[in-house]
């Protein structure tokens, strides 16, 4: 069986290459990501050290013929999540992205309705906690709970489409000031 270390992730969306700089340094050391858990733990097996470069994107459809794609750059996909894939190659490939017009058209994608679903998530919870408040005041403590628990429902869904849109947005702003300070980008 092969020895396994866990490390956590950064977030994908708000600290890509943070992560994507951790993943190469832990395979230079002969650990590779294999997977990543509900708990965010990205999940290494031990293995040869090999000097690979890692990416993410965020395509929404990692079909076949995107797979391909891929490997023709010398990209092989090595954990797959909704929406996002994490690929590697050999150190020096040419990086997934190389114009920054496509890299910039799949952060829009990606970051499509991620505001709106964070704002509504937020103006709900807080109904549903003052509808809480006002439960228990009454002494309905069942309904109590039951407010209080879709409010802590949504104030996850708040976090977990918040920080990804905030993630996209500074991402599309770093491409944007690159390309203002080198127009031939």
């Amino acid at each position: 069986m092969a020895k396994t270390t866990y490390r956590m992730c950064g977030g994908l969306a708000v600290m890509p290459g943070h992560d994507m700089a951790m993943l190469k340094r832990m395979s230079a050391k002969g650990w590779h990501v294999v997977g990543i858990n509900r708990a965010l733990l990205y999940r290494f097996e031990q293995g040869e050290p090999h000097g690979y470069d890692y990416a993410v994107d965020f395509q929404r459809d990692f079909s076949e013929e995107a797979r391909e794609l891929y490997g023709l750059g010398g990209w092989e996909p090595v954990v797959l999540g909704p929406g996002w894939q994490i690929v590697r190659a050999e150190a020096g490939t040419t990086p997934l992205y190389t114009d920054d017009d496509a890299e910039s058209e799949t952060l829009r994608e990606s970051r499509k309705g991620l505001g709106l679903r964070a704002l509504l998530c937020a103006v709900a919870a807080a109904l549903f906690f003052v509808l809480q408040s006002r439960l228990s005041a009454q002494g309905n403590e069942p309904a109590s709970w039951a407010c209080l628990a879709a409010c802590m429902v949504l104030a996850a869904g708040f976090v977990f489409s918040l920080f990804p849109f905030v993630g996209y947005t500074r991402s599309l702003r770093k491409i944007h000031d690159e390309q203002e300070a080198d127009p031939r980008r």
